[in-house]
């Protein structure tokens, strides 16, 4: 398993995903409120028409925001904690802070792990 994929398990653990929930009934993983891959939303967060398409997503958004190529301010240098800034805003009623300790503690990370570190292992 790749870094990538690591971070894409943490955050669909972190994001509570379990049936019933909103991630499941959406096939959404990582609770995006959109992607490129879907344009179909539903209860404000984007909606899959499978489990697969929505993990695709996942990978393809922290991709994008690991390699500092999001409209986000992210880079490469970022940290997870600059990044759980940004994904799991405090402004949505979100723990930035214990979102990105709680991921770094899933992955055996500190939460100043540069985002770069998961792509590492990528060709």
């Amino acid at each position: 398993m790749t870094r990538l994929e690591s971070l894409c398990y943490a955050i669909q653990k972190q994001e509570g995903w379990a049936p019933g929930t909103r991630a499941w009934r959406n096939n959404n993983p990582g609770n995006l409120r959109s992607s490129p891959l879907t344009k179909q939303t539903q209860d404000g967060y984007a909606f899959f028409g499978t489990f697969l398409d929505g993990w695709s997503a996942l990978w393809l958004d922290l991709w994008i925001k690991c390699a500092g190529r999001s409209k986000t301010g992210l880079t490469h240098n970022s940290t997870l904690a600059d990044f759980a800034a940004i994904y799991a805003p405090q402004r949505d009623g979100n723990d930035p802070g214990s979102y990105a300790r709680n991921i770094a503690a899933t992955l055996g990370v500190p939460t100043t792990t540069p985002l770069s570190y998961f792509l590492h292992d990528l060709q």
